[in-house]
């Protein structure tokens, strides 16, 4: 009896090791770029499609893509509805898709959607906006350094002193943004105060008439923070409106297009924090790539039970930050008349 049960162990060991010699022997011999991966279709799903942000995203995941020999779609919804996106999501991986990089507007919204995908082995990463669905890698900038970063330079701009006020709205990546922002210059610039915190859901007009009516209840207002790029043309709209022309307010935002360049250009905007959208889209099709063709051996013990797992909790993919002096060298269509790239289009 004895016997026979070592017998059955060391037989379940032995296929254990011939299983984990085989799969390292694969990985070591698998090659990107392989023709047998040529019919693999890669999307990635925005919300508020044609926004200049997911241009660059866009561009580098196609770039990887090509790289890799595999196909790359963009898709999404084109307005910023939760449930349209939920739709465009579910459309997607219904074709089973070799692997979705999701920017989801609302975490709790793709939850569920998210669990789906993984549960039918779809690949989903997320890269801007997260969700807290269990998924091999998020991609993005550090939010917590955009945040202090946006209220460290207002801070020195205005001398260390003044009243400032920030924009909002529920996306997840925003959040923290402001979140930081405001707990940066609590912490560490105590003469500073923010005196208005004022949900503009990433409308410019709607983020217009927050300065408008927090400068009235505060004329000595120096400076707002929004955490996006359309609630910064709103906001360096009415700056520019209050002083007459020549903006007194300070307007900082994150992300850009090439109306903020142009504010930025002509002295009507302070600043602009942009991540590096390029690198954010090419490291999601590579991280997707990885997973799909399982070509990484980790060291974690996932082959005992028969699967693939890779973790990657946050994949920094860096920030700049723009100037009036440096505007001109971040114009999209400047960028992708150089490349000979069309936006969007599907490679």
């Amino acid at each position: 009896m004895f016997r026979t049960k070592t017998s059955k162990l060391l037989v379940v060991l032995l296929v254990l090791c011939l299983v984990g010699v085989a799969a390292f022997a694969q990985v070591q011999n698998k090659k990107f770029n392989d023709p047998k991966n040529a019919s693999q279709t890669y999307y990635m799903c925005t919300f508020v499609m044609g926004v200049e942000y997911w241009i660059a995203a866009f561009e580098g995941f196609k770039d990887c893509a090509k790289q890799l020999g595999v196909k790359a779609v963009y898709t999404g919804t084109g307005e910023y509805k939760l449930p349209e996106q939920v739709t465009a999501f579910e459309q997607i991986f219904a074709k089973n898709p070799a692997g979705i990089a999701l920017s989801p507007i609302d975490d709790a919204g793709f939850v569920e959607p998210v669990k789906a995908a993984i549960a039918k082995k779809i690949p989903v990463v997320t890269f801007a906006s997260n969700t807290s669905t269990d998924k091999p890698a998020f991609i993005t900038s550090d939010n917590v350094k955009e945040g202090q970063t946006a209220a460290r330079a207002i801070a020195k701009a205005l001398g260390g002193k003044g009243k400032v006020m920030a924009t909002r709205n529920t996306q997840s990546n925003h959040q923290i943004r402001v979140n930081t922002f405001v707990e940066t210059m609590k912490k560490e610039f105590p003469d500073i105060q923010v005196v208005a915190e004022v949900l503009t859901q990433q409308d410019n007009q709607k983020a217009y008439t927050a300065v408008m009516q927090t400068a009235q209840k505060y004329p000595d207002l120096a400076a707002v923070f929004s955490p996006e790029g359309p609630s910064g043309r709103g906001a360096a709209q009415a700056a520019v409106e209050l002083g007459g022309g020549t903006p007194k307010i300070k307007v900082l935002c994150c992300d850009m297009d090439a109306t903020i360049l142009q504010l930025l250009e002509e002295g009507k905007m302070f600043g602009s924090i942009q991540p590096n959208a390029y690198a954010q889209g090419y490291l999601c099709m590579l991280t997707l790539f990885l997973i799909k063709n399982e070509m990484l051996d980790p060291l974690n013990g996932a082959l005992a039970t028969g699967g693939f797992d890779l973790n990657i909790p946050l994949i920094d993919n860096g920030l700049d930050i723009i100037t009036p002096e440096t505007a001109k060298y971040f114009y999209t269509d400047r960028w992708q008349k150089r490349r000979g790239s069309t936006n969007f289009k599907a490679w």
